[in-house]
């Protein structure tokens, strides 16, 4: 059952606003800010690629797409709902990127996103998945 009134409006503003921090990081190629909106024990979930698990993995995934081809990381965000400590979020995404010698480029995509509200922490990824159209 979906929480409803203003503890669920105040997540939802709080996780829309972590979508505006992932991508301004994004943006300012600062993978540490990125990692800093996963759980400790979270996880990403990609098409033909092994799990990326926890946040020493998950900074390091980020360092390397920062370092590499991801440009920018645009989110429209279609749905949160939020269900005591838990709330998930669905959207679809558009990635730039510009790999070595190349023009750069532009991949469309969808993701859902787990969250979880940690007492010390506010509210933190602790599943992440995507894939492109």
């Amino acid at each position: 059952m979906a929480t409803t009134g203003a503890a669920a409006e105040d997540a939802i503003r709080l996780i829309r606003a972590m979508d505006r921090e992932f991508m301004d990081n994004v943006s300012a190629k600062n993978a540490a800010g990125i990692a800093a909106i996963y759980a400790d024990d979270a996880c990403i979930l990609m098409p033909g690629r092994p799990v990326v698990k926890n946040k020493s993995e998950i900074l390091a995934f980020w360092q390397a797409a920062l370092e590499g081809p991801v440009q920018a990381i645009a989110l429209n965000t279609a749905n949160v709902e939020v269900s005591g400590d838990l709330a998930y979020a669905f959207g679809t995404n558009t990635i730039t990127l510009k790999p070595a010698g190349e023009a750069p480029r532009e991949e469309k995509g969808k993701y859902v996103v787990v969250y979880r509200h940690e007492s010390a922490g506010g509210w933190r990824i602790v599943a992440d998945s995507y894939s492109n159209d």
